[in-house]
């Protein structure tokens, strides 16, 4: 008795909703009929109106220093008094996944965009900036705003805004990042990254995506690598100043032997021998220190290259992907949604 009553109330709210349903359906045909109609005029339309998009790939691989590989170089530097790991930063903020939020940073993105946009009867200082606003036709509406009203330009050559200049920046920064700009780590086990950028031109989304890698990586490797090649520039800037000093540490022992072989006063024989005892003294102590900090520079080198990351591009979309809203699939996406909507909308009253 208690099973049969536990099958009828489970079954009875599933059939009273079926029935509600075909009892809708009977009465309301021409409702639910106009109201699939109506939606797939609104889907038509939406399919018309809905603008042309081109989206453009680009897959990379970054091939970082191993970490079995680091400790070698720290153990190898470390003889010759150098810490590698405060100077390569060791695991910091351009460690691991943190590459994917550089690629979104509003900052990158606007180096990127303010980089040439190779269009016919442009000079050079118009910027993919400057396409942007005037395919999604920003550029006119701002000129002729009350809040605007002027031509806004993001040439490649300004450096500083305006305030109303920078937030307009603002807003096409913030649509790019929110909409139209997709970074992604396809395989969590991988080192594979994936740019996806989807825009109104064709070849301004091939553009972007590359100029917005180019910037990225540059960051990236830079911020790496920078500290690393600061100590290799104040290496190589010492052992070139001791090498002058080598150089001429050995011209004037050289000559202070000759003095000692064409004098033949023996008065000052014993002067000059000393002399040439001390510049002698100074030209070996030279030659070690400049033989110590050659170790130090190659050491560096070394460390240099094992410590900047490679960034390799494994797949890229020689053109972007025409994206098209077809007018077929707007208008039987609407009908089905209008008939829905409609179907629903008279089961509500009715229930």
């Amino acid at each position: 008795m208690q099973d049969s009553q536990d099958q009828y109330t489970f079954r009875a709210p599933l059939v009273n909703a079926f029935n509600s349903v075909v009892t809708v359906v009977a009465t309301k045909t021409k409702q639910l009929f106009f109201g699939a109609v109506l939606g797939s005029l609104l889907g038509l339309g939406y399919a018309a109106l809905k603008p042309t998009t081109y989206q453009s790939n680009i897959s990379f691989f970054v091939e970082d220093s191993k970490s079995s590989s680091s400790s070698l170089m720290s153990m190898v530097a470390g003889q010759f008094g150098l810490d590698l790991g405060s100077l390569t930063g060791g695991n910091g903020v351009l460690a691991g996944d943190n590459v994917l939020e550089l690629a979104k940073s509003k900052l990158l993105l606007q180096r990127a965009l303010q980089t040439p946009y190779p269009l016919a009867g442009k000079d050079s200082t118009y910027s993919l900036a400057d396409h942007y606003i005037a395919t999604m036709g920003w550029n006119k509406k701002w000129e002729s705003s009350s809040k605007v009203g002027f031509a806004v330009s993001f040439a490649t050559t300004k450096n500083k805004f305006t305030r109303v200049e920078d937030s307009l920046f603002g807003i096409v920064l913030k649509r790019i990042v929110e909409k139209e700009l997709s970074i992604s780590k396809p395989d969590k086990k991988l080192g594979f990254y994936s740019i996806d950028i989807e825009t109104r031109d064709e070849l301004l989304s091939k553009l972007l995506a590359e100029r917005l890698l180019s910037t990225t990586t540059n960051f990236y490797i830079e911020g790496k690598t920078g500290r690393l090649r600061k100590n290799l520039d104040r290496l190589q800037h010492r052992v070139d100043s001791l090498g002058v000093v080598v150089n001429a540490r050995t011209f004037a022992t050289a000559q202070s032997s000759v003095s000692n072989q064409i004098d033949i006063n023996p008065a000052l024989a014993a002067n000059l021998s000393a002399s040439t005892e001390i510049k002698a003294k100074d030209k070996t102590f030279a030659n070690i220190v400049y033989g110590e900090l050659l170790k130090n520079l190659e050491v560096a080198k070394t460390a240099l290259i094992q410590e900047t990351p490679s960034i390799i591009v494994v797949d890229e979309l020689k053109l972007p992907k025409r994206n098209k809203l077809d007018w077929y699939i707007g208008l039987l996406a609407g009908l089905f949604a209008g008939g829905f909507a409609s179907l629903l909308f008279y089961f509500k009253l009715k229930r």
